[in-house]
């Protein structure tokens, strides 16, 4: 199963989503492989994979995807991103770049995830054509409803060409449940998922051993398995299987 996480709007936590789940699948004993699309590769760094090796911009440009898979040290394979994918643009057949080059590789994963630049474009259509499932990461603010909407519009529009997608779900990172603001905004966005007929996945805390496994590169299941971010991640993981 390929696993997006998209959003058009930024600093929605999505790469540290895409970094948890990888590591909860790891952690669980499944074989996993992350593949990082934003050019900012920060998921690269995140799961400590080498941003100098060949990684999803050769992908992209024709190169075989077992010849740019790397072992992290977490124990996941990565297909890492470099500033080159910046220079990507839109082609005939562009879009379906991505899901040809997984094709001979996909059926060795009990999970693969995609994480994706905060705007819609090529590269961000290129992961959802390759997947399965969308996850939308949002944060409890003022315009993620804004945000919700657009990127189901995206999906619906990408649906066309690949009717496989389903959305998985909607989810709330970096939360702070303890302001009536906060609590409103999530109700909001609960209520909008339950409209738009999507998933509302839950919610994954703001706690500090999610940052300080990042900054150690660290899956968060060694680094600190019995925090309550490993305990939120792991249940909106359960969501997925």
């Amino acid at each position: 199963m390929i696993y997006t996480i998209a959003t058009d709007k930024g600093g929605t936590a999505k790469t540290t989503t895409a970094a948890i789940i990888t590591q909860a699948a790891t952690y669980k004993g499944r074989k996993a492989l992350a593949i990082d699309l934003d050019p900012q590769g920060n998921l690269t760094y995140c799961l400590a994979a080498d941003a100098r090796a060949a990684g999803s911009y050769e992908l992209l440009n024709g190169a075989p995807a077992q010849d740019v898979i790397q072992k992290s040290p977490q124990g996941m394979d990565v297909i890492s991103a470099s500033r080159d994918l910046r220079t990507e643009t839109s082609g005939k057949g562009s879009a379906r770049r991505l899901a040809a080059a997984l094709e001979p590789i996909r059926r060795k994963y009990g999970l693969i995830v995609i994480d994706t630049p905060a705007t819609a474009g090529e590269l961000q259509y290129n992961a959802l054509m390759a997947a399965d499932r969308l996850i939308i990461a949002l944060e409890a603010d003022t315009f993620s409803v804004q945000a919700l909407y657009q990127i189901t519009d995206t999906a619906a529009q990408i649906r066309q060409s690949n009717p496989r997608l389903k959305i998985a779900g909607v989810m709330l990172a970096r939360y702070e449940g303890n302001t009536n603001l906060n609590k409103y905004l999530r109700g909001q966005i609960e209520e909008t998922a339950k409209t738009l007929k999507i998933p509302y996945l839950g919610e994954a805390r703001k706690y500090n051993d999610i940052k300080a496994a990042i900054s150690f590169q660290q899956s968060l299941f060694e680094y600190a398995p019995k925090s309550n971010g490993a305990a939120d991640y792991m249940a909106i993981y359960e969501h997925l299987k």
